[in-house]
């Protein structure tokens, strides 16, 4: 009998995730290898939009007392719905939502363009949707709410690796190669951070950690 496959999760995933790839019989293994701490930033009640990065500026937003008052009844978009779906736990309305920031830039641009947006983001960003946002002459100041510390450490080899960020590739990469390995990634950004073959690279079909364990299901012998 063969020996099972090796899988490594560059984030430590909820227990419900956790226990679905042990499911799958490979040996699985799980490390974060980058920190998001939240940072001190200002906030000014003006007539503004909210516009949220991630689940990581949602949580560093709400870290800070009395914001969930604050925040309350403003309106609300976001990229991601496990964004959505975090903002919504902290009580505000999300008006709309898309999967990555260019499709979110475009739905702004047709239907609330003359709005004046404020981003709650990380210090490290990718700048497509300010870029955007500045092409379509659309308002939008960028409040900088965490940032993200890389935390490498020699691991190993492995077979299949999980990626979830491009912060990620670069903290797995300074102390670990990816000879023969598989990567699979949460989006076509963090695959773009990997200098592999595309062969070796997958991208889940939706940027969702379920979408992940699919694809890594996939790879495994029937």
């Amino acid at each position: 009998m063969s020996n099972p496959l090796k899988i490594l999760s560059t984030k430590v995933l909820s227990p419900i995730q956790k226990n679905r790839m042990i499911e799958l019989g490979a040996r699985y293994t799980e490390r974060n290898f980058i920190e998001t701490e939240a940072i001190p930033f200002t906030y000014s009640e003006a007539k503004h939009t909210l516009l949220f990065s991630s689940q990581n500026a949602v949580q560093s937003v709400f870290s800070k007392t009395d914001f969930e008052r604050l925040l309350k009844n403003k309106k609300c978009y976001c990229v991601g719905e496990k964004t959505k779906i975090a903002l919504e736990e902290k009580g505000l309305k999300v008006t709309h939502f898309e999967e990555n920031a260019s499709n979110l830039a475009d739905f702004i641009f047709k239907n609330a363009k003359n709005e004046a947006f404020l981003f709650f983001c990380g210090k490290e960003r990718r700048p497509d949707l300010e870029a955007q946002m500045k092409l379509y002459k659309i308002k939008l100041d960028a409040v900088e709410v965490y940032q993200t510390q890389l935390k490498p450490k020699p691991i190993g080899a492995f077979d299949i690796v999980l990626f979830y960020s491009p912060s990620g590739v670069r903290s797995f990469l300074q102390d670990n190669n990816l000879k023969q390995t598989v990567c699979i990634c949460i989006g076509p950004t963090t695959a773009a951070a990997l200098p592999i073959s595309k062969r070796q690279i997958i991208i889940a079909t939706s940027p969702t950690i379920e979408h992940m364990i699919y694809q890594t299901k996939k790879q495994l012998p029937s």
